[in-house]
């Protein structure tokens, strides 16, 4: 379902993304990531002299390319773009609407928190894949205040 103006967490990464996240990184995130990257490298080259099985080798390359590209692409997240939830947050009729995405009634608790210290926030509905928004994170307490407000039947969950 598309929810206009926020941005999902897990997208692709790119190679902006990733060359923001590595920008973003301190000194010695990077030195930890580097090394960690070059362990994992390490031991599966050292895995595949041992054992030869070409299955290992692939999948701990991938590993070592993996993990590193998805930290720098969670660091890349391009805060600034991100699109505001308190102006697509709107009641009628007692029913809560997310731009055009209508809040089942069935829906008992919501987590509400930030990706990290220096954000973004996040609203998730707290079911098995449950729909995420990604929004700015001056507007944490503003939406929690909303959800208190216009839905008292339904927990929020800081995290």
């Amino acid at each position: 379902m598309h929810k206009p103006q926020i941005l999902w967490r897990h997208q692709t990464p790119t190679h902006t993304s990733i060359k923001l996240g590595w920008h973003n990184l301190s000194l010695n995130s990077k030195l930890w990531l580097t090394l960690f990257y070059l362990l994992v490298l390490t031991f599966t080259l050292y895995r595949y002299s041992q054992t030869g099985s070409e299955f290992e080798l692939i999948s701990g390359i991938l590993t070592s390319f993996s993990i590193p590209l998805f930290i720098l692409q969670a660091k890349g997240f391009p805060k600034e773009s991100l699109g505001s939830l308190m102006e697509i947050l709107k009641v009628e009729n007692g029913t809560i609407w997310i731009g055009d995405f209508q809040l089942p009634e069935t829906v008992r608790k919501v987590v509400i928190g930030r990706t990290d210290i220096q954000g973004p926030a996040f609203l998730q509905l707290a079911w098995n894949q449950g729909h995420q928004w990604i929004f700015q994170l001056n507007e944490l307490q503003q939406v929690r205040h909303f959800f208190r407000e216009h839905a008292p039947q339904i927990e929020v969950v800081n995290e």
